[in-house]
């Protein structure tokens, strides 16, 4: 009987733990069921919500590109695009395939989405193809209920209607890439790559939205639960003139240079003209290998912003930079006189006029006039290279002139005792013609003569029409050295024996200006003449100056690569954009 109360209380005991033990596992579900309802309830449900609910992003429409007088320089055409989320995409080669069909790709076509694909996120949307007309897209939009992960959206493409007229001051755009996808941008974003695109891409681009879809277990969008618009992208005004621009290109011809007109009270730029130019259209949905490979392997280098991005020898131009730190300085000769037999001798070596035979007495007007080499030899003797440095730096050589585009070159103005070895005569002697170390970009020639020609205010160019001058510094400069320079520059244009004369002399507006033929060394003979007439062996053609005279509106600076001299290859370009600008003017007078 005892063994029998033993077994009975063990079964007791038996019975209780198994009680005890059901009901404690069955308070930990009601626990756990209590913790997901709620206090993880909003957790959980957010989850729920985000495998049911998609949120697909949708772009802004960029920003357009105007000119001064309104028209289109960047501007969106409607068109449709096909994207791809991968992570929605089951079986993505037979995918791809299908598309291929539908689209008519080619293999090559299939291998490079493949490789975008790959280093693409997988929740975000990959384009596979843009600027597609809705004749081609059409039976795809009708089947995308086969196409988990697939949407055919319509959409606005880059158009540059101008193309290689202004590619360098405009800039093109371009597939973001993982860089730009890191820094918040989808990867079916195109983001501003060179020019106004690139600088103004904060305002070009504009504010995404995004639309959020339900779907299926596969995937698959079965509604549309609610859309947040983007904000467009603001428009871009930029005080570059088309027309004036056409003019410049048309002057220039096939030869390569570059044209800077500049507003010498505001510094707004009217025209930015580098040549050759590019098609920017090319780059928007993918640039070919052998049309970039053939750009990089043009020997007159078209993807060069010449206007900014190249400095050359100023060459005579910049003689009055010496011309002015002569006068600043009380230097004799620049109030006196000093003959040119044709030559300097120097030692045992004759540094030589570009004149053989010589200018005969020459005074400051005289040698500006004329472009005396042997006068200015003598000035920039007198002076030093140190003084000399000194006025270029004070005129804006040597230095970014801040302009909103980049990169941007700095030139060179030569310091004494930065190279190696001493510092001779003679390089200060060809540094004050503007040649040897000394370089400068177009443009910072173009804002040189625009701060003669405004009284020494040295202003910062400007892009954006409706942006405000900025002066970034007055120069201190004596009123009758500036006018003595002014009336040089005006005879190189009026009087018979300037260098400009016969280029400049029948134009409605009076013009003053410089002309500059910057001598070649040390070219390759392997790079022969081209079919454009581009010749590696001639001189650089240089006139810069402002107009009118009397009361001046613009400054400008033409440069002709390898174009030959000053005043028959780059002065005929100037007069030709003072015609237009002439021309125009008397329209706008006769209409009020």
């Amino acid at each position: 009987m005892r063994n029998g109360l033993d077994v009975r209380r063990r079964f007791n005991l038996r019975l209780l733990f198994f009680y005890a033990a059901t009901l404690g596992f069955f308070g930990l579900i009601l626990a756990h069921l209590a913790d997901m309802q709620l206090v993880k309830h909003k957790q959980y449900l957010l989850q729920s919500d985000r495998n049911r609910i998609n949120v697909v992003p949708v772009l802004p429409e960029r920003g357009m590109i105007t000119d001064v007088a309104g028209r289109g320089l960047a501007v969106n055409r409607v068109a449709y695009q096909v994207l791809m989320i991968p992570e929605r995409v089951t079986r993505r080669e037979q995918v791809l395939r299908r598309l291929a069909e539908m689209l008519h790709w080619d293999e090559a076509r299939v291998a490079r989405l493949r490789k975008r694909i790959a280093h693409s996120r997988a929740d975000r949307p990959v384009l596979l193809a843009d600027r597609l007309p809705w004749g081609q897209v059409a039976p795809l939009a009708a089947r995308l209920h086969h196409f988990s992960g697939i949407d055919v959206q319509a959409n606005s493409y880059r158009y540059y209607p101008y193309g290689a007229l202004t590619s360098h001051v405009v800039g093109y755009i371009s597939l973001a890439t993982a860089e730009d996808v890191a820094r918040g941008y989808q990867a079916n974003e195109f983001v501003g790559r060179a020019g106004a695109e690139r600088a103004f891409e904060a305002r070009l681009h504009g504010t995404p939205g995004a639309r959020q879809e339900e779907v299926d277990a596969h995937g698959r969008r079965v509604a549309v639960l609610q859309r947040i618009p983007p904000k467009t992208g603001e428009n871009v005004h930029l005080s570059l003139d088309v027309d004036l621009q056409r003019v410049a290109a048309d002057a220039l011809g096939a030869r390569t240079g570059a044209v800077v007109v500049m507003d010498v009270q505001t510094g707004k730029l009217l025209v930015l003209l580098s040549r050759p130019g590019y098609d920017t259209n090319r780059f928007i949905t993918g640039l070919e290998y052998a049309q970039w490979n053939a750009w990089l392997r043009d020997v007159r280098k078209p993807l060069v912003n010449r206007t900014i991005q190249a400095a050359y020898p100023p060459a005579s131009t910049f003689k009055l930079v010496t011309a002015l730190a002569g006068l600043r300085h009380h230097i004799p000769l620049a109030t006196g006189s000093s003959f040119c037999p044709g030559y300097l001798q120097l030692a045992d070596r004759k540094l030589r006029c570009w004149r053989h035979q010589g200018h005969g007495r020459v005074d400051l007007r005289k040698a500006i006039m004329q472009s005396c080499d042997v006068y200015f030899y003598e000035l920039g003797d007198q002076l030093g290279m140190g003084r000399l440095a000194e006025e270029a730096r004070r005129w804006g050589f040597g230095e970014k002139t801040g302009i909103i585009l980049s990169p941007e070159a700095r030139g060179n103005i030569p310091r004494v005792g930065s190279g190696r070895g001493r510092w001779y005569r003679g390089v200060t002697m060809i540094s004050a013609i503007g040649q040897g170390a000394v370089t400068a970009t177009p443009l910072q020639v173009a804002r040189f003569a625009a701060a003669i020609a405004n009284g020494g205010r040295l202003l910062r160019p400007q892009l954006d029409a409706d942006a405000a001058p900025v002066v970034e510094r007055i120069i201190d400069v004596a009123p009758a050295a500036l006018q003595r320079v002014r009336e040089a520059m005006r005879a190189v244009v009026a009087e018979r024996k300037g260098t400009a004369y016969y280029a400049l002399r029948h134009l409605p507006w009076h013009v003053a200006g410089k002309t500059g033929t910057a001598q070649v060394v040390a070219m390759r003979k392997r790079e022969a003449k081209g079919a454009s007439g581009y010749d590696p062996h001639k001189d650089h053609a240089w006139f810069m100056g402002f107009a009118p005279y009397e009361q001046p509106r613009i400054a400008f600076a033409v440069f002709v690569e390898h174009g030959g001299h000053g005043g028959s290859a780059a002065a005929p370009v100037a007069a030709a954009i003072i015609r237009a600008m002439a021309a125009h003017a008397d329209q706008q007078g006769a209409g009020t």
